[in-house]
C-alpha cells in the first residue's frame, strides 16, 4: 500500500512540476491550436495536473502535464498565422505534368480560406499504379479551418480537372473467377 501511495504522490509531483514548467515557459496559452502526442486542438485550461485540450471532434481531452512535459508541442497558433496544409491528388497518366501544375493552383486560389499569399506549390510525390499523384501545398490563416480548407481546395480541384479535362482515375481491378483459372490450366 505504501508503494502505491508513495507512486501517487510522485506521479502527482511531476505533473505539479510540468504544469509550472509550462506556466513559466509558456510554450502555448489558452486557445492556442496545439498538437502534443496523438492530439489535436485547443487549449481550453491549463491547471497544475493537467492541459484540457478540445479536439476538432469536440471531444475535451485532460493530457496530464508530465505527458506535455515529455512530448514535442506543435503549436499551430505561434510563432504566428499563417498555416501551410496541404492536398494530394492523382491525376492521369495520360495529363502531362506541366499541365496539372498549372491546374492545381488554378483550384487552390479559387478555394475558400486560402491565403493569396504566400503562393501555393505543387510538388509531384509519386509514381502510383493508377495515377501520378500531385501534393499542393497551400497557406490559411485559421487553423481551426483546415478541414474545411482541404475540403474547399478538393472540391476546386474536381472542377478544375473537368474544366481541362484532366482525370482524376480510380484503382482499376480485374477479378478472374477461380474456377475460369482452373479451367484454363487444364485444357492448356
Amino acid at each position: 500500500v505504501a508503494g502505491f501511495v508513495g507512486f501517487a504522490a510522485q506521479s502527482t509531483l511531476w505533473n505539479a512540476f510540468a504544469g509550472v514548467a509550462i506556466q513559466i515557459e509558456r510554450p502555448f496559452r489558452v486557445g492556442h491550436w496545439i498538437g502534443v502526442g496523438e492530439w489535436v486542438g485547443m487549449v481550453m485550461e491549463i491547471t497544475w495536473r493537467a492541459t484540457k485540450i478540445r479536439t476538432k471532434a469536440g471531444n475535451l481531452v485532460d493530457v496530464p502535464n508530465s505527458v506535455i512535459a515529455a512530448q514535442a508541442i506543435n503549436n499551430y497558433s505561434e510563432p504566428a498565422a499563417p498555416t501551410r496544409i496541404q492536398v494530394e491528388v492523382g491525376a492521369t497518366y495520360n495529363a502531362a505534368p506541366h499541365d496539372v501544375r498549372e491546374a492545381l493552383p488554378a483550384a487552390v486560389r479559387q478555394a475558400k480560406y486560402v491565403l493569396p499569399a504566400p503562393a501555393p506549390d505543387v510538388i509531384v510525390t509519386d509514381f502510383a499504379d493508377s495515377a501520378i499523384v500531385y501534393r499542393t501545398r497551400f497557406w490559411i490563416d485559421d487553423f481551426s479551418k483546415d478541414d474545411l480548407a482541404q475540403d474547399a481546395v478538393r472540391t476546386r480541384i474536381y472542377y478544375e480537372f473537368k474544366r481541362r479535362n484532366i482525370e482524376i482515375p480510380w484503382p482499376i481491378q480485374i477479378q478472374y473467377d477461380r474456377s475460369q483459372l482452373i479451367d484454363r490450366t487444364i485444357h492448356t
